[in-house]
């Protein structure tokens, strides 16, 4: 056994430096892949993500819903809603739009919850209290961002149309098409904001009810530099009345 392993090792002594070469190189191979590893892991760690979702089935009235599925927190500044028409776009910002329903937001957070049930996410508990949905999202909390069906007749107020029962314009044949949720948050100690945004086409059902149909499967988020150029742009344009 040992006659038969000597031609091997002669081989390998007379070859040492191109064996301790090819060594090297494996070592550092090696060492490239695991820190190339450990680079995309710590990306995809720092990578936001946050998904805008309807609740309730696709109804008009379902809750908006913003979820922080990254695992950094993220401090939401501004919910700007994008309604389009067939005719024009109405623009204008959520973020303190005052619902019936949302003194008490419900929060997925277990440290919002008090004696009386959850707090929720940004909601007043007192009467005259400001309402608003400005501030931190931990890492898988969700916030909601009031109903669509008063998202969308909020906007059409901030442009002076009223829209009959069916929502469309009322003493127009102007008709809804699609809304937009844009959300403008602050990752962590980034200078620069991070955005989200997803829109939502509005169809009708076979009893001639307002659905909402995602127009992609996943909410598209807006962190590259011209996006963000874009996003600090809307910031100082936004008001009360729209942008």
């Amino acid at each position: 056994m040992l006659s038969q392993l000597h031609p091997l090792w002669a081989w390998i002594t007379d070859n040492a430096i191109v064996v301790g070469g090819l060594a090297s190189i494996g070592h550092v191979l090696i060492w490239g892949i695991a820190m190339q590893v450990a680079v995309s892991d710590a990306r995809a760690l720092r990578r936001p993500s946050i998904l805008i979702k309807h609740g309730k089935a696709r109804r008009i009235d379902s809750p908006c819903l913003i979820s922080n599925m990254g695992h950094g927190v993220v401090f939401v500044e501004s919910i700007i809603a994008r309604l389009e028409t067939d005719q024009q776009t109405l623009l204008c910002d959520i973020t303190e739009l005052a619902d019936e329903d949302t003194r008490q937001q419900p929060s997925s957070s277990e440290e919002d919850k008090t004696d009386e049930g959850e707090t929720g996410k940004g909601g007043g508990e007192e009467e005259g209290e400001l309402v608003t949905r400005m501030g931190p999202l931990n890492s898988m909390q969700y916030m909601k961002a009031s109903n669509f069906d008063r998202i969308i007749s909020h906007a059409a107020q901030q442009y002076g149309l009223t829209l009959d029962n069916d929502d469309t314009v009322k003493d127009s044949g102007e008709t809804i098409k699609a809304i937009e949720i844009n959300l403008i948050a602050i990752q962590g100690t980034e200078k620069r904001p991070i955005g989200a945004r997803r829109r939502f086409n509005l169809v009708r059902d076979n009893d001639n009810q307002l659905m909402l149909v995602p127009e992609r499967h996943n909410t598209h988020m807006l962190t590259s530099w011209r996006q963000r150029r874009q996003l600090n742009h809307w910031r100082q344009n936004i008001t009360i009345e729209g942008l």
